[in-house]
């Protein structure tokens, strides 16, 4: 009789143990299949100058025009991502809409004379300044896949391979010329010019997600680019230049960017998200073809020259909320 009570004990505290263990191994089998998706919504503000030179056609290593972009961006977009994990692969894409602030934003068109003296001296004097209004919109795509290790003290180290993408839609308003003899407005508020261009930038990238407490995250990340530039312009008020399209510039460069995300941890499937961004193309060559009109010069033609200069950097502070799904 004691025996049999002591078998059924015995089973009865196996039997809750095994259902026990089970419970948690199912619970631990759940939590080990997250997705760890995520998912980040953000607002950024974002500031770019952009500028490129062509040389004179009797003195080549001396620019003879030089335009330059300065724009002032409200960019919203949205990253989708999977959360790095120590000795696994990742990934994260994300989309950007920017929008040119008009009120904000200007360009510039710098043109120079350059002469030489009986002696061989150069002289290269301003010949006039055109301001204008800036607007105009920017698609960014990016993408790119991670493989992550351990780092010392809980810090995840992760290299990768991403490409970039980028179309860029300038517009210039109301030009006013504020050099050479006289000061007056071109154009009140109609369009001038058009510069459209695509970039496309492959890149290796580092970063390193280092705790600083249960609450707080900072991640630094540096990238190396490599770009192709391919822009058209169109020169409304040029008689003298085909308009579909006046000119077309290549080139090809390298660039750098630095990245720096502040993560605050509200739950385990959200945090706040600060992130302060700089990057900087800079050409190793490049050209540009302006295409003559028929009606200016009695018959259509190429112009090519090499570019002197073209570079484009870009700083932006962007916030956002981090769902992890």
């Amino acid at each position: 009789m004691v025996n049999n009570m002591v078998i059924k004990k015995i089973a009865l505290v196996l039997t809750t143990l095994l259902l026990t263990n089970t419970a948690l191994a199912d619970s631990y089998s759940k939590e080990e299949k997250s997705t760890n998706f995520i998912i980040t919504p953000s607002v950024a503000y974002r500031y770019d100058v952009f500028k490129w030179s062509v040389p004179d056609s009797y003195l080549p290593d001396k620019k003879v025009s030089e335009l330059v972009w300065k724009n002032r961006i409200l960019q919203p977009s949205i990253k989708i991502q999977l959360e790095p994990k120590p000795n696994q692969f990742n990934f994260l894409g994300q989309v950007k809409y920017g929008h040119i602030l008009k009120n904000q934003s200007k360009s510039w068109d710098h043109d120079w004379d350059n002469t030489r003296d009986i002696t061989g001296n150069v002289t290269s004097k301003l010949r006039s300044t055109t301001k204008s209004q800036t607007a105009g919109n920017i698609l960014d795509l990016s993408g790119a896949a991670g493989y992550s290790l351990n780092f010392f003290k809980e810090s995840l180290l992760t290299f990768y391979v991403g490409y970039d993408y980028s179309d860029y839609r300038n517009k210039d308003y109301g030009d006013k010329q504020l050099a050479y003899k006289t000061n007056f407005s071109f154009s009140s508020g109609g369009l001038s010019s058009k510069y459209n261009f695509k970039t496309r930038s492959p890149w290796l990238g580092l970063s390193v997600k280092a705790p600083l407490n249960e609450k707080f995250t900072i991640i630094p990340t540096i990238k190396l680019y490599s770009f192709k530039h391919i822009g058209k312009g169109y020169w409304i008020h040029r008689p003298d230049l085909k308009q579909d399209p006046s000119f077309k510039n290549t080139a090809k460069g390298k660039g750098i960017g630095f990245d720096l995300d502040f993560i605050y941890k509200y739950t385990n499937n959200l945090e706040f998200t600060l992130n302060l961004e700089t990057k900087s193309f800079k050409m190793k060559k490049g050209k540009q073809k302006m295409f003559l009109n028929s009606l200016a010069f009695g018959g259509e033609g190429v112009a090519t020259k090499e570019l002197i200069d073209l570079s484009l950097r870009s700083s932006s502070i962007n916030v956002g909320l981090k769902y992890k799904l």
